[in-house]
């Protein structure tokens, strides 16, 4: 099947005069918002953690609170993203202490580190590859390894393996903002501790472990896994970014706008979130949009070998 790939779109866009400018949507307004929508999100998990068990029994506030984990996780991940491309706000010093403070410190991992591997994911014409850093350890070649990788994810090895390959990625200079991190989580546990709440990061630790990586892994491979029209799935060297635009619940849970507009995002990656809505085109061509997420992933997991 032939698909648009993001560099055809960019092209397009570059030749009908059509690409936004940057400036336009990353003024200081944007950039006030945008630390005010992570300041709220941080607000609503620890009010939910604090709160709930007040009222509702344990059996309900547990898995309850893993979806409200997994929810901020998926947040701060399209933030650190956003703080990668140098669009949480406009000046780049301000950008990455910003992200590293108020998004990074969750995952251990400086804006720096994650900026290099992403770049490198940016740089390649097919995913799912050996030198592409942010999809090179999801590929699966056949239904078997696809449910081997989320039972991977459910028991914890795919986090430590992410750590390990960040690990080795990292400039030796950054071991102090590792040290500064670790301990902000040291002292998050000591303050939970003090005040009977341990409950709370032990969920979010445990969240982030485990569910979070599976997250992550679909999200991926809506974005990038190609649907050929013998009705194959194409990981290696899939050429395709998709946009989703899922329901408002999907929007919440899986991909906010910070991260579903994925075809014209690697068109144009200079550009804000707020900058690609506008840039969606409508059209039937599945590896390039689509409306449904989970009939997508059904799709990749049908299009793989039965075996392996």
């Amino acid at each position: 099947m032939d698909v648009t790939s993001s560099r055809d779109t960019a092209a397009d866009g570059r030749r009908r005069g059509t690409v936004p400018e940057r400036r336009d949507f990353l003024r200081a307004r944007h950039g006030v918002a945008n630390v005010l929508h992570i300041l709220v999100e941080h607000a609503l998990l620890i009010g939910w953690l604090v709160l709930a068990p007040w009222y509702l029994p344990w059996f309900v506030f547990i898995p309850l609170s893993i979806v409200a984990c997994l929810i901020h996780q998926r947040a701060m991940s399209e933030w650190v993203h956003e703080g990668a491309h140098y669009n949480l706000v406009a000046n780049r010093r301000w950008n990455d202490a910003l992200t590293d403070v108020l998004a990074g410190v969750w995952f251990l991992m400086p804006v720096k580190v994650y900026r290099a591997t992403h770049f490198a994911h940016h740089a390649k014409a097919g995913y799912f590859v050996p030198d592409d850093p942010d999809t090179e350890f999801l590929d699966v070649e056949s239904r078997g390894q696809f449910r081997r990788a989320i039972a991977a994810d459910l028991t914890g090895m795919t986090i430590l393996k992410q750590f390990r390959r960040f690990g080795e990625k990292s400039p030796r200079n950054e071991w102090r903002w590792r040290v500064g991190a670790l301990a902000v989580h040291l002292s998050l546990l000591a303050l939970t501790f003090w005040l009977g709440l341990l409950y709370a990061p032990i969920i979010y630790y445990a969240t982030l472990a485990t569910f979070y990586p599976l997250l992550n892994r679909l999200r991926v491979y809506v974005q990038h896994v190609t649907l050929e029209s013998d009705g194959t799935s194409r990981f290696r060297n899939s050429p395709t970014s998709r946009t989703t635009l899922g329901p408002f619940w999907d929007r919440i849970l899986h991909t906010s706008p910070r991260l579903m507009y994925h075809h014209e995002h690697h068109a144009f990656p200079h550009l804000p979130y707020r900058a690609l809505r506008g840039l969606v085109v409508p059209t039937n061509d599945v590896n390039r949009l689509t409306r449904r997420r989970w009939a997508t992933l059904r799709r990749v997991y049908r299009g793989l070998p039965a075996d392996g």
